[in-house]
């Protein structure tokens, strides 16, 4: 038996990278799921390969009436759900004094806003499971990200406030915290910037997509059934040895 049997989950960013890996292992871990992203064709594909009952609803997660839309869509088919896995992000480089009002709102806009959305959501309709919002190590201090740094920092903020809220009505609430993980987002790293990184982490090698996931499907289950409020740290020890230095070349993860 899976993991995951019998429990019903919410993953956005479920299209590509973190979101498309964590929606194949629980799928194999037995869990219904509902994927939402922006990008639909991209979902409809990757949800149609799926062996696990499976619904897909495009949605913006930084939109009040998207975000309204999955949550509904999966209360109707499923009747339930017992987590949420939000992956959803966006991220682009630039120098805090060339960065301008538009990329940082939209950037705080997509990665907190739209966090703060589904977690109210999941509050308000959840009486008991698990919810998982993806901050960064970037949220200790990074080069170019100004706008990228802060709104994953202040969502570990965010998430030891809801795991005090949701507690009482048996809601535990964690955050995944990843380094430099092989995705879209980070594809476009210049040589210099990765090689970089990779050097400055214990493990010398970049992480992949299914290793985060397997850490979400740790707090998406049972077996992380006395855990609230904490950061899981998936990086490879990069937070061990100082902010992360990440130079222009960013896109969406």
């Amino acid at each position: 038996m899976g993991r995951l049997e019998g429990k019903t989950l919410l993953v956005t960013g479920a299209a590509h990278g973190i979101g498309r890996a964590a929606l194949e292992l629980f799928a194999s871990e037995g869990a219904r799921l509902v994927a939402v992203d922006v990008e639909e064709e991209a979902l409809a594909e990757g949800v149609a390969r799926l062996e696990a009952e499976a619904l897909a609803v495009p949605a913006d997660v930084a939109d009040p009436e998207g975000v309204e839309r999955a949550f509904g869509e999966a209360l109707e088919e499923f009747g339930v759900l017992h987590g949420v896995a939000h992956f959803a992000g966006i991220a682009h480089a630039a120098l805090s004094w060339n960065l301008s009002l538009a990329d940082w709102e939209q950037v705080m806009r997509v990665n907190l806003t739209g966090s703060f959305l589904v977690a109210r959501r999941a509050g308000e309709v959840m009486r008991e499971g698990s919810l998982v919002l993806t901050s960064s190590v970037a949220a200790l201090g990074a080069f170019g990200l100004a706008h990228y740094a802060a709104g994953k920092a202040a969502l570990l903020g965010l998430v030891r406030t809801l795991a005090l809220e949701l507690a009482p009505r048996g809601l535990r609430v964690n955050a995944l915290v990843p380094g430099l993980i092989e995705t879209r987002m980070t594809a476009g790293l210049r040589p210099w910037a990765r090689e970089q990184e990779v050097e400055a982490s214990p493990l010398k090698r970049a992480g992949r997509p299914e290793e985060v996931a397997q850490a979400a499907l740790f707090l998406l289950s049972d077996e992380s059934c006395f855990l609230t409020g904490q950061a899981l740290f998936v990086d490879g020890g990069r937070s061990l040895v100082g902010p992360p230095g990440l130079p222009p070349g960013f896109g969406r993860r």
